[in-house]
Order: structure tokens, then C-alpha cells, then sequence
């Protein structure tokens, strides 16, 4: 069967794609190289290279080797100021590498091309030294596909860049109920893979106030549509805690104070991570740990020290133990 290309670009998409491509890149591309970056047949590249050198003589260079054609575009000859630097363009592209299986295929395209946009203002002395290659990439259980989610994405971006409120139709459960909830989004936030974004739940008519004392935290998976109200500002609204505030857990509610200790098999694990700001780690002859951290999230703690198994025992509090000593007998009757 003959390999199915991407029907859903447009042509203008595509010679688009292809002219940065070439403009943004000062290297020499094969015909075949150009088929599988684009996504497309030979005969279609052809035709989107007929037309850009027909609008642009004498820039698009043909070089024939073999049986194999090689194109390149010649870049101005001007040079830029810029204040960024090769390691600082290879800083952007790792940061690229590791957050991109959480961004939508669009965004994902848009932060290429802008990274090679900015490419081209490099000193053309220090142009060669830079390589847009793949540095690494981020490994994930169970990964979320975004790509849905985009328009909604954007959407947020708006309002916490403006400040608006916006309605959101959530539905908190698979298969569960849509709500719409009025809501003022503050900022996204990154939490083991997943986005999530935090704001306040606010009044949904006249002056803009929020109805619960503390900020509240969604899914953006689980969010089906946002609809931005553009006559209603959020300014008078306080900034959630940011990503300075160390206590553990994405949910934010009154902190209290956890005590667990860890076998020594667990030992480096936990001793290499920061899991709250003011943190005590005590050690033991035998090995084992004690950690001792400010949550914020009861439900969360409780997930936490059930996913090392025998390795970890919840010490305080007394109340989160006696829960915890609770689900613990629910499933050895499920196993027994």
C-alpha cells in the first residue's frame, strides 16, 4: 500500500513550510529530505520548488549529485544584532525537546519555525556554530494528547495575558456531566506531564469576585470548550501561589505537616528530590529515612506513600494514618 502523505495541509500550508524551511536553515536539503520533512510526495516538492524559485530567481540554488537533487535557498546578506547566542538558541531547543509531547502538533510547528526564525539573526560569524538538532526528549506514562486542546489553550492564553474571566464547560469525570463554571485563569501550570490551570472561581454577573476564599486548579484535558467573557476583567483578583510556593502537592489547601519514613532501598530516591521548601530528612543506622515536609493535599500524600508499596510508612498525621491503615484493609479484601 503507498504511503498515505498529510491530506489535511493545505498547499499554501505546505509551500509556506517549505520556504521558511529553506530561508531559516543555511544548509543544503535533498529532494528526499524535503518529502518526508513536508510530508509529501516528490512531484508535489517539485512543484512547490518551481514556484518559489519563480517568485524568487536566482535565490533557489539546485545542485545535482548522483541521482539526487539538493536544493538551497541563499540567505540575505545582511547582518542583525541580536542579543542571543548559539548556546542560548541551544538552551530554547532543549527546552523545546522536553516539554513538546505536551504541546499541540500546531504549537509544536509554530515554536520550530520561531527557533529558526531567531536562528537567522545570529552573527553570520557564529551562524555555522549552531546546530538545530534534537538534544533530548521526556519519557511519560501515560501521556495526554493535547492536540485537541489547542483552540482551548489559546483561549486561556488570552485571558491570563488580558485578564479576562471566561466561562468553561468541565466535565471532571469520563463520561460524567458537563458543568460550565464562571472562572478567572491566572496562570498554567506543568504537574508530572500533565497541564493544569489555576485561577479563581468567580461571580458570574456584574463586578468580577471570587466565591471560594482559595484558588482553584483544572484539568485542561478535562475542560470540553471556553468561551472568553471580553467585557469582564479580572484585575482586582490576587496572583495564586506561583511556582516558589514548595509545599507538596498541586492541590493548594491549608498546609499541614507529613511525617514518612523510607527503607533504605527508597533512600536515594527520596534524599535526591526537594519535595517541600523547609524539608528535614533524619537518617537511621539501619539505613532508612524519615522525611518530614509541608502538603497540602491530603489525597495526594495518600497516593504518594501508597506508590512505594512496603518501602514507605505514613507516620503523622495521626488522622491521614488512620485513612490510610483504611484503604489498606480495603485491598487486601480485594486480593484476599
Amino acid at each position: 500500500m503507498p504511503r498515505k502523505y498529510d491530506q489535511d495541509s493545505r498547499p499554501d500550508e505546505k509551500l509556506l513550510k517549505l520556504y521558511i524551511l529553506l530561508l531559516f536553515n543555511d544548509r543544503e536539503y535533498s529532494l528526499t529530505e524535503l518529502t518526508q520533512i513536508i510530508n509529501c510526495s516528490k512531484q508535489t516538492i517539485a512543484r512547490l520548488l518551481d514556484r518559489i524559485d519563480a517568485n524568487y530567481a536566482n535565490h533557489l540554488q539546485e545542485r545535482k549529485q548522483g541521482r539526487q537533487k539538493f536544493y538551497h535557498l541563499q540567505r540575505p546578506s545582511q547582518t542583525f544584532r541580536t542579543a542571543i547566542d548559539p548556546q542560548g538558541l541551544r538552551q530554547l531547543a532543549l527546552c523545546r525537546d522536553l516539554i513538546a509531547h505536551m504541546l499541540p502538533k500546531a504549537d509544536r510547528e509554530a515554536l520550530n519555525i520561531s527557533l529558526q526564525q531567531a536562528k537567522t539573526n545570529l552573527p553570520r560569524q557564529v551562524f555555522s556554530d549552531y546546530e538545530d538538532a534534537t538534544l533530548g526528549y521526556s519519557l511519560s506514562k501515560g501521556q495526554i494528547d493535547y492536540d485537541p486542546k489547542q483552540e482551548i489553550l489559546h483561549q486561556l492564553e488570552t485571558c491570563i495575558l488580558e485578564r479576562r474571566c471566561c466561562i468553561i464547560s468541565y466535565q471532571k469525570e469520563y463520561g460524567g456531566e458537563v458543568a460550565e463554571r464562571p472562572f478567572a485563569p491566572m496562570q498554567l501550570v506543568s504537574y508530572h506531564d500533565v497541564l493544569y490551570c489555576q485561577g479563581w472561581l468567580v461571580t458570574p454577573e456584574g463586578k468580577v469576585k471570587s466565591t471560594k476564599s482559595q484558588p482553584i486548579t483544572f484539568l485542561v484535558h478535562r475542560m470540553q470548550e471556553v468561551t472568553i467573557q471580553r467585557s469582564r476583567f479580572s484585575l482586582d483578583l490576587p496572583e495564586p501561589q506561583n511556582s516558589d510556593d514548595k509545599t507538596f502537592g498541586i492541590i493548594k489547601n491549608q498546609s499541614f505537616t507529613v511525617k514518612i519514613h523510607f527503607s533504605g532501598r527508597v533512600k536515594t530516591y527520596i534524599c535526591d528530590r526537594i519535595w517541600s521548601q523547609d524539608q528535614m530528612i533524619t537518617e537511621h543506622e539501619d539505613g532508612s529515612i524519615t522525611l518530614e515536609l509541608k502538603a497540602t493535599s491530603k489525597t495526594e500524600i495518600l497516593s504518594f506513600v501508597l506508590s512505594f508499596g512496603q518501602e514507605a510508612t505514613l507516620l503523622e498525621p495521626p488522622e491521614l494514618k488512620a485513612e490510610l491503615q483504611e484503604q489498606v484493609k480495603k485491598m487486601q479484601q480485594m486480593y484476599s
